[in-house]
């Protein structure tokens, strides 16, 4: 997601930091020749977020550096090409993490465990942004957490507009508004017995949900992903996809590939390689279509067609690596684990990470220093 907000520049990082003397962690009797701010901001950047962590503890300098929410940002921005997979244990008292780039390392994989700092155990993982996942609990209940620095915050309770009525579902968006600078939540109200919707905004940072006035097109559950600062969810009238703005909220639509009509099992919007991209599931097997260039409706490219192999009963596309491997989540008939699939080749791939403990899909996301709590 390019934006204003991964511009950061040397000068804007050092302007409140004196040269640094690095002390050697491990014995804090031998010291290393002080390095000016500049260079060690460059290095630090480069960190993953538990050595920084840790580093934080040697002085106030460095903890002054590292706490800088322009290193931070920095920190953000050479972090995107790092992604993790992250999903629940099974006895849900904590989440795990895999790094991608390594999955098809000749050694099996130990996850990262984050131990979860709140009470609810019963909640839903609907997406992530700049390595804070938004959770949801109990259904007007949303929680922003970054496992990587363990902060978290409540946001402040629903309440259902369409007031009495009980027949409602709620789905959320989290993304990032570059225009002000700051992350939005969106729960669409869903009255299935009088086919209406209803959109609310939360702006983080402040303390209320705001309605947008008006009803909305209504979206098919379980369709709203986020990309190009848009939240994107299929019409469950015509199934077109509808695109609200997060900077002006307000909405457009605009319609799928032609894909063909003969045994559809189902429809699923995603974002694959920042790509709005829609998987058409049918019976032994998917197609993936991706939009190259978002809302032009004649880029939408036919990117494979993903046959299931016996012993899959249903599979579902996460992750498209540089390498043209597809990442998938095979459902069997007592378990899900991982599968890569070549586009190239056609070929299946079992990488070293299994999640067979775990019956719940993995979210992709980045480790990062960005707190929810502002």
């Amino acid at each position: 997601m390019a934006s204003s907000r991964h511009h950061i520049s040397q000068a804007d990082i050092i302007s409140n930091h004196s040269p640094i003397e690095i002390i050697n962690p491990l014995s804090y009797s031998i010291s290393l020749p002080s390095l000016p701010i500049e260079i060690v901001a460059e290095i630090f950047c480069r960190l993953p977020v538990k050595l920084l962590l840790q580093l934080k503890c040697l002085n106030k300098s460095i903890n002054s550096l590292i706490s800088d929410p322009k290193f931070t940002k920095k920190h953000l921005q050479m972090s995107i090409t790092r992604h993790n997979v992250i999903l629940k244990s099974k006895d849900k008292s904590h989440v795990i993490s895999y790094p991608l780039q390594s999955i098809f390392n000749s050694i099996i994989l130990n996850p990262t465990q984050h131990d979860i700092p709140f009470n609810e155990k019963h909640f839903n993982i609907i997406g992530s942004c700049d390595g804070i996942l938004c959770l949801v609990v109990n259904l007007f209940s949303v929680i922003l957490w970054n496992p990587s620095i363990q902060k978290f915050k409540r946001l402040p309770s629903l309440k259902n507009p369409f007031q009495r009525d009980r027949d409602v579902n709620v789905e959320y968006g989290f993304g990032y508004d570059t225009s002000i600078d700051i992350y939005k939540v969106v729960a669409i109200f869903i009255n299935a017995s009088v086919k209406k919707a209803k959109i609310k905004v939360h702006v983080l940072g402040t303390n209320s949900w705001r309605m947008i006035q008006g009803d909305i097109p209504v979206p098919v559950i379980g369709s709203l992903c986020f990309v190009s600062e848009k939240f994107n969810w299929l019409d469950d009238t015509d199934y077109n996809i509808i695109s609200f703005d997060l900077v002006n909220e307000s909405y457009n639509k605009f319609m799928l590939p032609n894909y063909g009509v003969e045994n559809i099992a189902s429809l699923v919007l995603d974002v694959l390689k920042s790509c709005l991209s829609i998987i058409v599931q049918r019976y032994d097997f998917f197609d993936v279509w991706q939009m190259k260039q978002y809302g032009n409706e004649g880029s939408w490219t036919k990117l494979c067609r993903v046959s299931f192999p016996s012993f899959v009963t249903h599979a579902k596309a996460i992750w498209i690596f540089d390498d043209d491997k597809l990442l998938l989540v095979c459902e069997e008939l007592l378990k899900t684990d991982m599968v890569a699939f070549d586009i190239n080749s056609g070929s299946f791939m079992i990488p070293k990470m299994q999640i067979s403990d775990s019956l719940f899909y993995p979210k992709v996301c980045i480790e990062s220093l960005i707190s929810p709590d502002v």
